[in-house]
Order: structure tokens, then C-alpha cells, then sequence
């Protein structure tokens, strides 16, 4: 883990202070450009990075250096173990390796795979949330504060280049199950994953995931994606987000890190609820998520 310090380490980030400012900041962010296409992901604990769990698997055996070499290895050896266990079937045919990683992904098996959200209020629950420390202690804190990430994937976007739809039928990929997931990892920057087989949960949380072939170099916060955020910005981000628009391009921005204090999050899930119909229930609506609802109100 690091310190909370690190989304703002390169100053891409926006402390909000109150409601008011996280939900003015998503707006304005939501209509800053119409070259810009954000994914969002809310973090409970501003002490986390943009970091796959495959990755935090690896780190969490001991692995020092991870490189490309060790999470493909490791990622083959599930995908092969799973397909060995009798998934990634839909009828008489088997899925891509992308929805393979995809539906490993929703169990908790670790991969390289990044859910994220086209819905801010969805990736804002998340970020809401108590953080691990607040949950295992039954305390009524929430703990640390959480991050809302407002990831720009318009510079890569290219549909038929960056842009993969899973697929369950073999001849889509010439018989080869890797094929899409393989022209991902060639490419240079992060791609963009999409079910075609989505289950309850990831239609409710309108997700759909980001990927990359390992960095070479550090890209903190942004640890699992090939995403270059080392400039900082040469404008004052709070005035942007709460100033009345001036004239001029809009800004370019890799990414934005609103922090939520964690004394926002309480009444910020309350109004997310109200409003919005963010909560367990519609966010969770399978048997899983009953079962842990019911394990938390015991």
C-alpha cells in the first residue's frame, strides 16, 4: 500500500470539501469536452492505486518486480486451469479468453482485467463505501477517505483497433480463443473490454472493464495501465471544476482523482440512494450479493 498522498502525486486530482463540490466536480468533468469519453471507479480507500488483482495477487505471494512475463504466465495458467474445471462454455461452444477473464473476474479469481463503470453514481457508491479497516473493525466510520476516478479512454478508443467485444462462438476468432486478448496485449496502450454475455451485476453496475500489457516503467497511481500521466497539469484544476467555464479548448486530461473525505461518505451514499437508486440491492441483484448482505446484518 501506499500513502494517501499518491493521487496527488502528479496533481491530477481534485479534493472536494463538500456534497456540493463532488457532485458539481462529476458534472463538469461529465460535459468538459466532447473529445473526451471517461470510465469511472469509485475506491473506498484513497491509499489504493489503479492496480488489477492479478497484479495484487502476484505481489501478495511475494513477487517483487512484476512484469508482463510474470502476469501472462500466471494468466495462462488460470485461463488453462478454469477451461481444465469445465468453464467458459456457452452451449455446445467455448467462450473467448476475454469473457473467460471476464466471468473468473466476477467469482474473485484474480486478472488483468480493471472493472470500471460508464455510470459515475455507480463508480461514486464505491467510492462511498467504508474501507476495509472500517468494515473488519464493525466500526460506524467510514474509515478512510475514498477516490472517484475519472479515467479519459478517448485517446485510445478506436473501435476495431482498442475496443473488444467478447465472443462465445470460435469462428469469430478463427478458432483461436486468445486471439482478441492477444491483439490487446500487442497493442501499445490500455484496450477496452466489453461482455457480450453480461450477468445480473455487471448490467446493473453498467460495466464493462479496461486491460493492458504490463508497463515496463512506474505509471503510478495508474500501476496496471500503459497510461503516460507524468506532466502535470498546466491549469488549476479546483478552478476548473468550480468556476464558471472561460473561453478556449478545454483542458486535456489523462485522468482525474476526486478524493472524498470520509466524513462526505455517510450522507453522500444516502442521497445516492434517494436519488439515484444506488444500493445493495440494485447494485448486487443476484444470489451473492444476498449472501453478503445477509452475513452483514447478522
Amino acid at each position: 500500500m501506499s500513502s494517501e498522498n499518491i493521487w496527488k502525486k502528479n496533481g491530477w486530482y481534485f479534493e472536494a470539501t463538500s456534497h456540493d463540490e463532488v457532485m458539481v466536480a462529476i458534472a463538469r468533468l461529465g460535459v468538459h469536452s466532447k473529445k473526451s469519453r471517461f470510465a469511472w471507479r469509485g475506491l473506498s480507500n484513497c491509499s489504493y492505486m489503479l492496480t488489477s488483482s492479478l497484479h495484487r495477487s502476484l505481489e501478495g505471494r511475494g513477487e517483487g518486480h512484476i512484469t508482463e512475463e510474470k502476469l501472462r504466465g500466471e494468466e495462462t495458467r488460470i485461463l488453462e486451469e478454469a477451461r481444465k474445471w469445465g468453464l467458459g462454455l456457452k452451449g455446445e461452444s467455448m467462450v473467448d479468453d476475454l469473457q473467460l477473464l471476464a466471468d473468473l473476474q466476477h467469482f474473485g479469481v484474480p486478472t488483468r482485467l480493471i472493472d470500471v463503470t460508464s455510470n459515475p453514481m455507480t463508480a461514486l457508491w464505491f467510492a462511498c463505501s467504508a474501507s476495509r479497516s472500517a468494515s473488519r473493525s464493525r466500526s460506524r466510520s467510514n474509515g478512510k477517505s475514498g477516490v472517484l476516478i475519472a479515467l479519459n479512454i478517448a485517446p485510445w478508443y478506436n473501435k476495431g483497433e482498442s475496443v473488444f467485444t467478447t465472443v462465445g462462438d470460435p469462428g469469430v476468432t478463427k478458432g483461436d480463443l486468445s486471439y482478441q486478448l492477444q491483439r490487446g496485449l500487442n497493442l501499445k496502450s490500455p484496450f477496452v473490454v466489453s461482455s457480450d454475455i453480461q450477468n445480473s451485476r455487471l448490467k446493473a453496475q453498467e460495466g464493462y472493464f479496461v486491460a493492458c500489457s504490463h508497463p515496463s516503467s512506474s505509471t503510478e497511481p495508474l500501476t496496471s495501465l500503459n497510461i503516460d500521466s507524468s506532466a502535470k497539469p498546466n491549469f488549476n484544476v479546483r478552478e476548473m471544476l468550480t468556476e464558471k467555464k472561460g473561453q478556449g479548448q478545454p483542458a486535456k486530461i489523462p485522468y482525474l482523482a476526486i478524493l472524498i473525505p470520509s466524513k462526505l461518505k455517510k450522507d453522500l451514499r444516502t442521497y445516492l440512494n434517494n436519488t439515484f437508486n444506488r444500493n445493495d440491492r440494485t447494485l448486487f441483484p443476484d444470489y451473492q450479493g444476498f449472501a453478503d448482505h445477509y452475513k452483514g446484518i447478522l
